[in-house]
């Protein structure tokens, strides 16, 4: 494993405690998937940095959720299918 820099490892010191866990699921998702799928991880320092990036810019601009109805359906129009023979 890649040994950080650091200012890496300040950035990662200075976060909350909250921001933190967010930080570090975030790369234990990236790393699972990397492992899932055969790719190698090129890069931690970035990842951690990149990691950081994202969970400030969520809490910047949450995710909006949308409440669901199961009773409510689109308007679906299907046309009958004439040929042009019939026209």
């Amino acid at each position: 494993m890649t040994r950080l820099s650091d200012q890496t490892i300040k950035l990662i010191n200075q976060l909350p405690q909250d921001t933190r866990a967010k930080v570090d699921q975030i790369i234990r998702t990236h790393l699972a998937a990397c492992l899932k799928n055969g790719s190698p991880v090129e890069n931690m320092e970035r990842l951690f940095i990149e990691a950081v990036e994202v969970v400030k810019l969520e809490e910047r601009s949450p995710e909006t959720r949308m409440d669901f109805d199961p009773n409510w359906e689109p308007f679906r129009h299907y046309d009958q299918y004439s040929s042009p023979r019939d026209m």
